[in-house]
């Protein structure tokens, strides 16, 4: 799961928004709130990077007979981790997209139970509803970050010179224009 900071925090608010708009919770204090459920991403991203490096760690060992047998080492790292992962209980990002179906329950999951524990956030929802909500709230703020991904890749396709999509200039170009999206808020 690769989610840059500004991205969490407009994840949140978004979440926040949403939920409220639609009636799910109450807050009291609506930024403390947006900075809890931000805070809980972040941290679930630190354990994350913690678990690759841990698998990369473990293969070192194993560098010579990966090279030997021509195994592919993203694909090992992958592994392990995973197999890391499930010793933890933890669900890891990795799938398609920044942010897969299982994290995303994981993380809908993790989030609703800081809301019920948070005396600054009232619910008017049962908690499988308000999970189902805030799973809901993640996977259209999941959307509108493709949006935003394609909203930045139109703005390089559309420089007059041609850039072609697989290098770096337009990959630097894109993350610009991407990151200019996100700090804008759109």
């Amino acid at each position: 799961m690769r989610l840059p900071p500004p991205l969490i925090d407009l994840l949140a608010r978004g979440l926040l928004r949403q939920l409220q708009e639609r009636r799910v919770i109450a807050c009291d204090h609506p930024r403390a709130a947006e900075e809890k459920v931000a805070r809980l991403i972040t941290e679930d991203l630190r354990i994350d990077d913690e678990l690759t490096e841990e698998a990369r760690l473990a293969l070192v060992e194993h560098q010579k007979e990966m090279a030997e047998n021509e195994m592919e080492y993203g694909l090992l790292v992958t592994r392990v981790k995973a197999q890391l992962a499930a010793k933890r209980g933890y669900i890891t990002g990795t799938g398609p997209g920044k942010l897969p179906r299982d994290k995303a329950q994981d993380l809908a999951a993790r989030i609703t139970r800081l809301f019920l524990q948070d005396p600054d956030v009232e619910y008017f929802v049962k908690e499988q509803e308000l999970r189902a909500s805030v799973l809901r709230a993640i996977e259209d703020e999941m959307r509108r970050d493709a949006l935003r991904e394609e909203k930045a890749r139109q703005k390089v396709r559309s420089i007059k010179r041609n850039i072609p999509e697989e290098s770096g200039e337009f990959h630097a170009l894109f993350q610009q224009f991407y990151r200019e999206l996100i700090d804008r808020g759109l």
